[in-house]
């Protein structure tokens, strides 16, 4: 799996597909600009989906529920599943995401946390900051090293 695509799922552990490169879902099939207002609409929106007691946290409980609907889309022995090492990874990866994330560490994620991260990850690949990812932004931020790159400046202490 791909460094950005790695990262933005685990970053929530919401999206089936990586949060810059697919969101919103329909733009990303089409190739067409994403405006940093549809990104946080997607994100607010898979925050909801997470939050299946409605009480405007996403608790550890729900985040793990969440991510196994996310590893389960692609069941182990299909085509393009990942391996178990590759899931354990993707696991281990989303775990961390929610602790850095969860900035005041009262084990659970409001809106604004888990939103802080891919709104971040939005402004740095949207290269001329005028609000749009255009599909050129989008590659680019997929390049070999891109993706260590952001990875290295959303992570706290690295």
């Amino acid at each position: 799996m791909p460094p950005m695509t790695l990262l933005m799922t685990a970053m929530l552990g919401l999206a089936a597909a990586p949060a810059l490169s697919a969101a919103p879902a329909a733009a990303a099939k089409t190739g067409a600009d994403v405006t940093r207002a549809q990104m946080q609409a997607e994100v607010d929106g898979v925050f909801k989906l997470a939050d299946t007691n409605k009480d405007g946290f996403m608790s550890r409980a729900e985040f793990g529920k969440r991510m196994g609907v996310v590893l389960n889309r692609t069941p182990p022995g299909t085509k393009n599943a990942p391996t178990a090492k590759e899931a354990q990874d993707m696991l281990n990866a989303a775990n961390a995401a929610f602790k850095a994330v969860d900035s005041n560490s009262d084990g659970k994620l409001s809106p604004a946390e888990a939103s802080r991260r891919p709104m971040r990850a939005f402004d740095m690949v949207d290269a001329n900051h005028d609000g749009v990812l255009t599909l050129a932004e989008k590659i680019a931020a997929r390049k070999p090293g891109a993706g260590a790159i952001l990875d290295r400046k959303l992570t706290p202490g690295r």
